[in-house]
């Protein structure tokens, strides 16, 4: 189908900015949001549903996108070397708000403040995930979660290195993949990141550590937009 957020003839999203070459806009994009983050992390958005996605993602793309913050009106897939170029089942455009409202349903009554660390970190990694799966807009999702990933976390008393996730960007988002396979779900490679993020003791740094996913590595991937269904 036609994809009415790319320029006609083109690849390249609109944007704000009319800017029409790819990597400049990835350029400004990157910009625009690092500088929209350290306004989130200096006054922090209270986290009450899954839905705050689209606040998060309104605050960090206002600057980029007319789209910021409004769910996808179209449905979309992307090829994932880590699951053999097949991509993940995201919700449909029209299911959006109605699975944002599920996942209220089966993790937002948890009375999160209760749990020990180990069964937060467990029950908190399944959210994210479900989360993400949604894929709630035609690009910045995983930016988006991570965001909320890092207010969640920080509203219920946890330090999150969010330094970590970002130098190690590409593991992220790859085990996001890996923990939304449905039945199929490896959620290993996410929660041990996850556990690491709240942790005082980890090496950023290390490399090894995260350079591989299964068979998969790592530094092979090279992000892509999103294509329309």
């Amino acid at each position: 189908m036609k994809d009415p957020y790319i320029y006609k003839d083109s690849d390249v999203l609109i944007n704000k900015a009319n800017i029409k070459d790819k990597h400049i806009l990835d350029e400004f994009e990157n910009r625009m949001t690092n500088l929209a983050l350290i306004s989130l992390i200096k006054t922090p958005l209270k986290i009450s549903t899954s839905k705050d996605v689209l606040k998060i993602h309104k605050k960090l793309f206002e600057n980029v996108y007319d789209w910021a913050g409004v769910p996808r009106k179209i449905d979309i897939y992307k090829e994932e070397p880590i699951i053999n170029g097949k991509s993940v089942f995201y919700t449909t455009h029209q299911s959006i708000i109605n699975e944002l409202i599920h996942i209220d349903r089966q993790y937002f009554k948890t009375e999160w403040i209760l749990l020990k660390k180990e069964d937060f970190i467990h029950l908190f990694t399944r959210m994210i995930a479900d989360v993400w799966k949604v894929h709630p807009f035609r690009e910045g999702n995983t930016r988006t979660v991570a965001a909320f990933a890092y207010l969640f976390l920080k509203q219920y008393g946890y330090d999150f290195n969010a330094v970590l996730i970002s130098h190690h960007a590409k593991y992220f988002r790859n085990a996001l993949v890996m923990a939304s396979l449905g039945q199929y779900a490896e959620y290993q490679y996410l929660q041990n990141i996850l556990i690491d993020a709240v942790s005082n003791k980890v090496d950023i740094d290390n490399k090894e550590k995260y350079t591989q996913i299964k068979d998969y590595h790592v530094d092979q991937y090279k992000y892509a937009y999103h294509k329309a269904k």
